[in-house]
């Protein structure tokens, strides 16, 4: 019997259990998958639309040849009118007890299989596989069971997150006028603030550890909430500023760049600019003083300061003075002039105009 235990338990050890076999699934895939240039669409359900429509993962391009029924600019997600009958795939919810599963991203033509090694914390940060996963593949731990979309590198989309745009009747993102990073303390600091979000309480350098109630240990779980927000709500977010813990408060506004978008902070006011702050557009809804640029001009100064180059340098300069009232100096055909902007808010930036600037009587307005 001794003999017998011992053989079983070095046969344990030398012959590795035998793996599941996920090229059984690339048979499977053909039923729920269809052919798009060089990618695949993937039959999902919709509670937006009564037949299965094609799911694509497509950031850089768009598809060709199919009618789009929605599309998330943000990520890069799309849903296109199906040309032949398909059966939609069900994805269901990863639990704790799988993670040490063999999980594989799986086409009709390919398949390959790992382990999960960071869940999905937000609309962009991505579950992650310890191996390469296929651009629109589904992740299976057995064929029957799809737990997500494989979306290329080794990220792959989970069933919530999927959900969110399958079932949402439009695209939207909550955002409370500030970008983040992590610091060197690891918190969530301030590093954007977005110029002219109404009334934004913010400043550059305010560490957030909390919104709406929910903490925020980490930039993912800030865009985890943050994105959620309903548009027009008004949220309490803690920060630590100065060192001195206080509670702002905020209305969500939707997300007007950023992701895959060009973060476009001046569409809240109607106008365009290039990196050396010369004006591009004027839009027809420009208002409280912006109406009186003109494409061409240029912005030799915000509030006494020299402007610096390059765009992100600019809303940094601007998000010095949040919701506020600015006059800018303006350069127009070899002439120079003031014009102040946001100049309906009660609040004004405080700033002396008064030196080394052009007189008050030589300030037009156009």
């Amino acid at each position: 019997m001794r003999v017998l235990v011992r053989t079983l338990m070095l046969l344990s050890v030398c012959v590795p259990l035998l793996a599941y076999d996920f090229k059984a699934c690339e048979k499977r895939a053909e039923l729920s998958m269809q052919r798009i240039g060089n990618t695949y669409g993937i039959a999902v359900q919709s509670t937006q639309y009564s037949k299965p429509v094609l799911f694509v993962y497509s950031p850089y391009a768009t598809p060709r040849g199919y009618r789009i029924l929605k599309h998330d600019p943000f990520l890069g997600m799309y849903l296109l009118e199906t040309r032949r009958t398909l059966e939609p795939v069900e994805i269901k919810a990863i639990h704790s007890e799988m993670l040490e599963d063999e999980i594989a991203s799986v086409n009709p033509q390919n398949s390959v299989s790992g382990k999960i090694v960071r869940r999905m914390q937000s609309p962009i940060d991505y579950a992650k596989l310890n191996t390469p996963t296929f651009k629109n593949s589904l992740m299976s731990t057995v064929c029957d069971s799809v737990y997500g979309i494989g979306i290329g590198k080794n990220s792959f989309i989970e069933k919530e997150y999927l959900e969110r745009f399958l079932n949402s009747a439009s695209v939207y993102y909550g955002d409370i006028g500030v970008r983040v990073i992590q610091n060197a303390d690891n918190a969530v600091e301030v590093n954007v603030v977005d110029p002219f979000f109404k009334n934004n309480p913010f400043k550059f350098g305010d560490v957030i550890r909390s919104v709406n109630g929910a903490m925020t240990p980490n930039v993912p779980s800030f865009r985890h909430i943050v994105f959620d927000l309903k548009e027009g709500s008004v949220v309490p977010v803690e920060i630590v500023r100065n060192g001195a813990v206080m509670e702002v408060s905020v209305r969500v506004d939707k997300l007007r760049g950023g992701m895959l978008l060009k973060d476009d902070f001046l569409s809240r006011v109607h106008i365009d600019i290039d990196d050396n702050f010369v004006i591009t557009r004027v839009g027809e809804g420009a208002q409280n003083g912006f109406e009186r640029l003109k494409v061409g001009d240029k912005v030799l100064r915000v509030n006494q300061r020299d402007v610096p180059q390059g765009y992100e340098a600019i809303i940094r300069l601007l998000g010095e003075y949040p919701d506020m009232r600015q006059r800018w100096l303006i350069a127009r055909n070899n002439f120079q002039f003031f014009i102040d902007v946001n100049d309906n808010k009660a609040k004004f930036s405080g700033e002396s105009f008064n030196e080394g600037l052009l007189n008050e009587y030589t300030r037009f307005s156009f």
